[in-house]
């Protein structure tokens, strides 16, 4: 078994090692080392990446008991190779892991919920809880891991001796076998966990809560940490800056800014309406009864408008009415009749006019691509007899 160098030193990024064994496989070349400083999947978190003697680790994994480093080649693999982590993923991801034990301490000990599930991903980190939480409750939450960031207190990694775990109340996520590593946060938690950690807490930066959903008979938090929230705030702080010159109102206030704007769209999409119903009903009054099908280009009506002209000039005709509207990408369609089984045409008219519909036996809608003049024509011919 490889001596775990990151169980020593959780900052070693650079070390020497001899190579084990090396497979290939269809994935790639597995090597073992006689030492490693990369840390294996395990635990909800994704295994560690970098290069042996220049051979780029994609992955790190454990296989039949062994640490696996899978690398895309096999080169320069001499009695003594040089390995680098990819330290910036990994200190992004002790940065995340370290705040998810404070975060998820503080939940245990005010509201005894127990961490259930843990899953690190490349740039956030969900949590699993045994137990409800309001937005009240995790926003407090949140304030009390952030002050022990603030406080820097340090956080060790050991396996302590039997006697002194038998002495430790520490959180576990399931039962465990063999030599138990406590990762000590001062003052704040202890807790079973296998994985690199931050020496300090101050090394974690900021933990900002993003999200929570209900999850089983729990919840599930998201969080972000570290670089991970910075590029968030970045990235919303972003959104922000281009809402604000869409709105043209500062930053502080665009809820009331975009409020106001979505009161004017509203008050327009109102009176747009009233001049579509207006328009169908000018349309109706002027659409003289006939034996013949109807086809009506409306342009900018939307599927609802074009079921309203539908059904304003069903009864102008004894077979169907159709009411189009162009889009980028083709046509909008609403076909209405009271005398064809429309649901047995619509495969039909899919076929041959190069779109997709569906509905019930009185009326189908979809979108059509042909042209507008063979829309038309197929429809007030009623080549769909054919």
């Amino acid at each position: 078994m490889s001596i775990k160098l990151y169980d020593q030193d959780s900052f070693l990024s650079e070390f020497q090692a001899s190579v084990v064994s090396c497979t290939k496989t269809e994935k790639g070349y597995e090597i073992v080392l006689d030492q490693t400083a990369f840390f294996p999947e395990s635990g909800g978190q994704y295994g560690d990446r970098g290069t042996i003697a220049e051979n780029e680790v994609v992955d790190t994994y454990y296989k039949n008991g062994e640490i696996v480093h899978l690398c895309l080649s096999a080169d320069n693999l001499t009695d003594s190779v040089t390995c680098k982590l990819d330290f910036d993923d990994r200190f992004k991801k002790m940065q995340n892991h370290t705040a998810e034990h404070i975060v998820s301490s503080f939940i245990n000990k005010k509201y005894g919920f127990i961490n259930v599930g843990f899953h690190l991903s490349k740039d956030f980190v969900t949590c699993d809880f045994n137990g409800m939480l309001t937005k009240e409750q995790l926003s407090e939450i949140e304030l009390l891991a952030n002050k022990v960031v603030f406080l820097n207190v340090p956080v060790r990694a050991y396996y302590p001796d039997e006697e002194t775990l038998n002495s430790l109340v520490y959180r576990s996520k399931g039962e465990l076998e063999g030599k138990v590593r406590i990762v000590e946060i001062e003052g704040v938690d202890y807790c079973a966990c296998c994985a690199p950690h931050v020496k300090q807490t101050g090394q974690i930066g900021i933990i900002k809560i993003v999200g929570s959903i209900k999850y089983k008979s729990g919840i599930r938090i998201t969080m972000k940490s570290g670089a991970y929230a910075l590029d968030d705030y970045r990235l919303r702080f972003e959104q922000d800056e281009l809402l604000s010159n869409i709105l043209s109102a500062p930053q502080n206030d665009l809820i009331p800014a975009l409020k106001e704007k979505l009161s004017s769209l509203d008050q327009k999409e109102a009176e747009i309406s009233k001049l579509k119903n207006e328009m169908i009903d000018i349309v109706s009054d002027k659409t003289s009864n006939t034996e013949n099908n109807i086809c009506i280009d409306m342009p900018l009506f939307k599927m609802d408008d074009l079921r309203k002209m539908c059904n304003s000039l069903i009864e102008k005709t004894n077979e169907l009415c159709v009411a189009i509207s162009e889009t980028e990408d083709g046509y909008l369609f609403v076909c209405e009749s009271k005398t064809i089984n429309l649901r047995d045409l619509s495969k039909k008219i899919s076929i041959e006019l190069d779109g997709k519909c569906g509905g019930s036996e009185t009326m189908i809608s979809g979108k059509l691509k042909a042209s507008k003049e063979k829309i038309a024509e197929y429809f007030e011919k009623g080549m769909f007899h054919d």
